[in-house]
């Protein structure tokens, strides 16, 4: 009974740490929709976290703000953004989103990935400030090996090494003799796993993940750094995992997690402490910003590819069929939400 509540507390904390993530991510990002809007001059008429249905609003000046039912996203609902259904409806007045000149439109568009990606270098600074302790960590599994015949996986964090050297050589010491080692799982569970070495090893890569603490000024300019880093490997796999799919090597999708295997991966962050929890915040708004910058309908991109055709043909698209490439557009964007989340309770 201990146990199972202990468990449920773990859950729950978890959960709680999930939703504040949920609210900084997206409130960033659509308060840099806001900022960026009122700036420009427009007209904000709504700035909403959750979808509708609505559960409570205050209006300030023109502006009313919202909290609604569902927290699974948000919105600003600037003047003149959607465009009419027909052709001949009446455009808005010149503070409306149409009517505005193209830098202006890219400015707004672009501010809520602009925002996440603040996010994202705010929350690596303190994780610079503080360092990560060392870990020893299971890069990588030779096939029919002892290790993999015991069970580890690609991930592990083995308790009790604070230098990859010291678990080597203890393995190499103990070679032909069954040893025990601890190991947390990806997931946040602990095991001991027995081996036997062979060799002097077992059939593992084996990598160190840690920081040094570093004072502000370099934890400022560091954090900068290891953001770039983070943006160009998340446009690289990106751009991997699209050029896979273009080819038939459909295996890749099961790399893709929703909302479950974030879950997971927010609790095994959590078990490690509050620095990999920055970390991982800092991780998602990057990807957060990177995908919402991709040209396509329902995205932040999609919206600015219409206004860069807009500004090379010198005329507004087809209002009609911009609202339908919308419509399709975040039709296909929850039924992958759903896939993705059915998939991830399966596996």
């Amino acid at each position: 009974m201990a146990g199972e509540s202990g468990f449920q507390t773990l859950m729950v904390s978890t959960i709680v740490i999930a939703l504040v993530f949920l609210f900084i991510l997206i409130l960033g990002h659509e308060f840099g929709h806001l900022v960026a809007a009122k700036l420009c001059g427009l007209r904000v008429d709504e700035f909403g976290f959750g979808f509708p249905p609505k559960l409570f609003s205050r209006k300030r000046g023109e502006t009313e703000y919202s909290l609604n039912l569902l927290p699974f996203g948000g919105f600003v609902r600037i003047y003149g953004e959607t465009p009419p259904t027909e052709e001949k409806e009446e455009l808005p007045d010149e503070r409306s989103f149409l009517n505005q000149p193209f830098f202006k439109k890219a400015i707004v568009l672009t501010a809520g990935v602009l925002m996440n990606l603040v996010i994202a270098w705010l929350a690596l600074v303190p994780v610079f400030l503080v360092g990560l302790p060392n870990h020893v960590l299971v890069a990588g599994i030779l096939p029919q090996s002892p290790a993999a015949s015991a069970g580890f996986k690609t991930g592990d964090e083995i308790i009790g090494f604070n230098k990859a050297n010291d678990l080597i050589d203890f393995i190499k010491a103990n070679t032909g003799k069954k040893i025990s080692l601890k190991v947390m799982e990806t997931g946040g569970q602990s095991q001991t796993i027995s081996v036997v070495p062979k060799n002097g090893e077992i059939g593992v890569e084996i990598s160190e993940s840690g920081l040094p603490k570093e004072n502000i000024f370099d934890a400022v300019i560091k954090s900068a750094g290891e953001l770039w880093a983070l943006v160009s490997l998340t446009v690289l796999s990106l751009f991997y995992f699209f050029e896979s799919l273009f080819v038939g090597h459909y295996a890749v999708l099961s790399a893709v997690s929703g909302p479950v295997g974030i879950y997971h991966l927010l609790s095994f962050s959590k078990s490690l402490g509050v620095a990999y929890l920055l970390e991982f915040l800092a991780l998602i708004s990057v990807n957060l910003a990177v995908i919402n910058i991709i040209p396509f309908p329902a995205l932040d991109g999609g919206q600015l590819l219409f206004a860069s055709i807009e500004r090379i043909i010198k005329k507004p698209l087809n209002y009609r069929f911009q609202a339908l490439a919308n419509k399709i557009g975040f039709t296909l964007l929850l039924l992958l939400m759903i896939a993705v989340t059915i998939k991830d309770i399966l596996s």
